[in-house]
């Protein structure tokens, strides 16, 4: 007989909320994360909210701050470099992999995300974007069937779809991603492995370049004073809800 799956525990939905309201925005960068707040909000104990955010803690969405506090934690331009390093070595991997792995029912279901995607896009319908993008890249690891690669990625995608979230609040969205996805899925449907991978880094390469164009200037990239300065960047972030 097969086991029912299991319901998600109150930690685990905790866990989910908070993750999409850091990826949404509406809970910005600096924001505290009051436990008492958010027991009184979720109306649950102290205890999955302790649990929950220890896994966000552990996953880089969160970070220390003051006395035993918490807050969401900034994007920094090293990070978003080092994520998407990762990014490209296991995306690369996936699509070589779901290239020689993938059935048949696999295409018909990758092909429907793409075109979600690229409807998503022609609306400018920014949450199914991401939501969209994210479940493509999924899906090239589940063809890969192997349960290692997808539980490694899984970490990753957290913090690239927050990453991604954050470019498209400010209105990104080139038309390249789902032209990108649209190639990668061609390759795996040829079943070739070496092309899949090739555009599969690519990609990551390209989504890296976006998001740190869309970042402000570090300090240290700051103009000399005798260079032109341009407009003050608008440094305002959304309060949380």
């Amino acid at each position: 007989m097969a086991e029912l799956p299991q319901r998600p525990s109150r930690t685990e939905q905790v866990f989910e909320a908070i993750v999409d309201d850091i990826c949404t925005g509406r809970l910005a960068p600096g924001v505290p994360l009051r436990q008492e707040q958010l027991a009184e909000r979720f109306n649950v104990s102290r205890q999955p909210i302790q649990q929950a955010l220890l896994l966000l803690r552990n996953q880089g969405l969160v970070r220390e701050f003051g006395r035993r506090g918490l807050e969401v934690a900034p994007l920094e331009r090293d990070f978003v470099s080092h994520l998407y390093e990762l990014r490209a070595i296991l995306d690369g991997q996936a699509a070589r992999l779901a290239a020689d792995r993938h059935t048949d029912d696999w295409l018909r279901h990758a092909t429907r995300i793409v075109v979600a995607g690229r409807q998503a896009f022609d609306d400018r319908s920014f949450a199914l974007m991401v939501r969209n993008d994210v479940e493509f890249h999924r899906a090239v690891v589940e063809a890969t069937a192997n349960p290692l690669l997808a539980e490694s990625a899984g970490v990753m995608w957290r913090n690239v779809q927050r990453v991604m979230g954050e470019v498209l609040l400010q209105g990104g969205a080139p038309a390249w991603v789902w032209e990108d996805h649209a190639a990668i899925l061609d390759a795996i449907r040829d079943r070739d492995g070496d092309r899949a991978e090739q555009l599969a880094r690519r990609h990551a390469e390209h989504g890296e370049q976006l998001i740190l164009e869309s970042m402000p200037a570090a300090p240290d990239d700051a103009p000399a004073p005798d260079e032109p300065i341009g407009p003050a960047p608008d440094d305002s972030t959304p309060l949380a809800e």
